[in-house]
């Protein structure tokens, strides 16, 4: 065993086998040699990080139906929503007082949704203070 870049060289195939079995990690022939690419998981997981995120004072809603039959999607698509710092307001109706759009838009094509989801942007809702309050909230 060597070391490579202050770490065992054996802890990199370990690391890149735990990636594959959580399903981030695709081992694929590209020219008849095997290459890694990123599942669609792994995709969500790189560009779903945490960023510090200002109020703009305006409010990001999402509605969406998405078919029983693409539960799981459905599923992976909420889950991501919360990762986005989004809320619901209803099953299908969630809100955010961040600017996400470019990562929703990046969502929408990952799970192809985009006729399955509408995405608002709104200067002003009723009911503001209850709302704000409401995202503050630990869920």
């Amino acid at each position: 065993r060597r070391r490579l870049h202050g770490r065992w060289e054996s802890s990199l195939p370990q690391a890149i086998d735990n990636l594959r079995r959580r399903g981030y990690l695709e081992i694929v022939e590209i020219d008849n040699k095997k290459a890694l690419k990123l599942t669609i998981k792994g995709k969500l997981k790189t560009f779903l990080r945490e960023k510090d995120r200002q109020w703009d004072s305006r409010w990001r809603l999402v509605a969406f139906d998405i078919e029983e039959k693409r539960r799981k999607t459905r599923d992976v698509f909420r889950s991501n929503l919360r990762l986005l710092g989004f809320k619901p307001m209803q099953k299908s109706l969630w809100i955010s007082p961040y600017d996400v759009s470019e990562e929703i838009e990046e969502l929408l094509d990952l799970l192809n949704l985009q006729i399955n989801v509408d995405y608002f942007v709104a200067d002003a809702i009723t009911n503001k203070d209850k709302f704000i309050e409401f995202m503050l909230m630990k869920f």
